[in-house]
């Protein structure tokens, strides 16, 4: 039974000059009358028919394909002209095809036997084109969505080689077509410039090529002439010498320029750059001065009277050598660096290096929910983080202050105070008394009233005054 399935992703048109530009195959699925509108066929007697060298190959793009060919340029036309045979294989602009050269020799030698034997009606390559189907691939590269360059260009390559890698170049998605010849002809590159083509070589120094290594687990932003475009783990940029490349973490608070023709850009988060609380100076106290115009007359009568010595013990100015000298030290300022997991969920996970911090884990999840903390490996035990837990964590107060500081002016929240406990706050009337015992309020239960007199008369009840 004929297999169809590839027919949605390869195509294959052979075609021949000879009265004209003849189709010899054209594959199930493709319209004949369609070919030249999809640019999906061409006359290339004038640009390769100088070439003598039997053999070149080319590719082709358009907004829609991508066109491989393999062309023999030594055919005759029914007029004994020069003209050519070309096989080509078609799938999607955004696809590739590996092992390209290897699917278009094997359909030439079969199409040069059908010719040989006179069976041209019997031609029938499915089992290649299902076989090529399995090798598309799509492709990794992004680009600005520009026009292509209409210009042609050549390549010189050992032809007797694989030489697929090549035709599927992740530059060429700039170029309309390049010609590729074998480096044995070399001749033939005046014949390739008098026809206008330019060298490849020229044309792939005005390309970069550009990686990005995202080892964290934050997502990647890229800009190309400020636009932004998505970038898959394993896709990277094709892009012009002149235009801009930026990128970001999802987390950073600005875009950095790629400062690289091309190669591989190392991705780091950006360095958090904590503000300097600012050192608090001790007041003033106009205190001192009062006390100063107090003591300065009653000390110059002293020394007048008793010597310097005896004044100054007197008013408690001993000149000690051993007194003791105060001096505050000032303390570092505190930095509580940290990093973010958001691989777990779409909350925040922080671990920060802070040695008395190591052994806990941070999260954030909104402002509905608020920060949470456990110990590393008890999330089950999980906590409301508040400043009075804080407490049990860290002995100094500033410390406690400091951190909260830090961590909402970098990621924008709240740390509360503890809850207060429930009070009742109901007041006490006079129909209500305080045991001792519980500390319970509890209402005095009125006592009953009753029309009968008890039995035995006025006993156990006390007398009206």
């Amino acid at each position: 039974m004929e297999s169809t399935h590839y027919r949605n992703r390869v195509h294959l048109i052979i075609e021949r000059t000879l009265n004209g530009l003849d189709y010899e195959y054209v594959s199930a699925g493709l319209n004949k009358n369609e070919l030249e509108k999809l640019q999906l066929s061409f006359d290339e007697t004038s640009q390769v028919g100088q070439f003598n060298e039997g053999y070149c190959y080319s590719v082709k793009r358009t907004a829609q394909h991508l066109i491989y060919s393999v062309i023999n340029t030594s055919m005759k036309d029914n007029a004994k002209r020069n003209g050519f045979f070309a096989v080509r294989l078609i799938v999607k602009h955004n696809e590739l095809l590996s092992r390209v050269m290897q699917y278009l020799l094997q359909i030439t030698t079969q199409f040069i036997n059908h010719m040989k034997d006179g069976s041209l009606n019997n031609q029938n390559y499915d089992l290649i084109l299902e076989e090529a189907a399995k090798d598309i691939k799509r492709v990794n590269c992004i680009k600005p969505v520009i026009d292509l360059d209409k210009t042609i260009y050549y390549q010189f390559l050992n032809l007797t080689l694989d030489q697929s890698d090549a035709f599927n170049n992740p530059k060429l998605v700039y170029a309309s077509k390049v010609y590729f010849l074998d480096e044995q002809s070399i001749q033939n590159e005046g014949v390739a410039q008098q026809f206008g083509f330019q060298s490849a070589q020229n044309f792939f120094g005005k390309v970069r090529k550009i990686t990005f290594n995202n080892t964290t687990t934050n997502g990647l932003r890229v800009k190309i002439n400020e636009q932004e475009v998505s970038l898959a783990k394993d896709q990277f940029i094709i892009c012009k010498d002149g235009d801009r490349v930026q990128y970001k973490l999802i987390f950073d608070s600005r875009y950095k320029d790629v400062n690289i023709f091309e190669g591989e850009v190392e991705v780091r988060p950006e360095e958090i750059v904590l503000p300097k609380r600012p050192l608090l100076e001790p007041e003033k106290s106009s205190s001192g001065l009062v006390w100063a115009w107090i003591i300065g007359p009653i000390l110059g009568i002293a020394i007048g009277y008793w010597g310097i010595e005896f004044a100054m013990n007197v008013m408690g100015i001993g000149q000690k050598t051993e007194a003791n000298v105060v001096v505050d030290s000032i303390k570092p300022v505190d930095n509580f660096s940290f990093k973010i997991d958001t691989a777990k969920s779409k909350a925040l996970y922080l671990e920060f290096s802070d040695s008395t911090l190591q052994g806990y884990v941070f999260n954030y999840k909104g402002k509905a929910e608020g920060w949470k903390f456990y110990k590393k490996g008890e999330e089950k035990n999980t906590k409301n983080l508040t400043k009075a837990e804080l407490r049990s964590i860290f002995l100094d107060e500033d410390r406690i202050l400091l951190f909260c500081d830090q961590l909402t002016a970098q990621i924008p929240s709240d740390i509360p105070e503890d809850k207060p406990a429930a009070t009742n706050s109901r007041p006490i009337d006079s129909g209500e008394i305080t045991s001792e015992k519980n500390n319970k309020v509890k209402p005095e239960k009125p006592e009953k009233q009753s029309s009968q007199p008890a039995k035995g008369g006025t006993k156990g009840r006390e007398s009206k005054v």
